[in-house]
């Protein structure tokens, strides 16, 4: 069985840095878009599924660009919806906890 006093945690919370959650989401989004772009044209491409793209005329790079700005910015649209969500329902536990609703 489980002390009660082990569960005690006396120590203040540390909330994630603003910088390190955007270069954490930024890698993601990175990841995500070269896998998206670069690892399934390959392997299309291996299997002879679509055409090799000219050296001159390669527009992956381009895709990928695109790629991380909207994965990245989806992310971030996505974080901002769960804040402003959270934020709403804390606000409205504390009205009931207050008692005006």
């Amino acid at each position: 069985m489980v002390d009660v006093l082990e569960l005690d945690n006396t120590e203040p919370q540390r909330h994630p840095r603003t910088a390190t959650v955007l270069v954490f989401l930024a890698a993601s989004a990175m990841i995500l878009a070269w896998l998206a772009v670069y690892a399934v044209t390959n392997t299309l491409i291996a299997v002879d599924f679509i055409a090799d793209f000219p050296r001159e005329a390669d527009p992956r790079s381009a895709w990928m660009f695109k790629a991380f700005l909207g994965t990245f910015l989806t992310f971030g649209i996505v974080g901002g919806l769960f804040r402003w969500l959270s934020n709403r329902q804390l606000r409205r536990i504390d009205a009931i906890a207050e008692g005006e609703e």
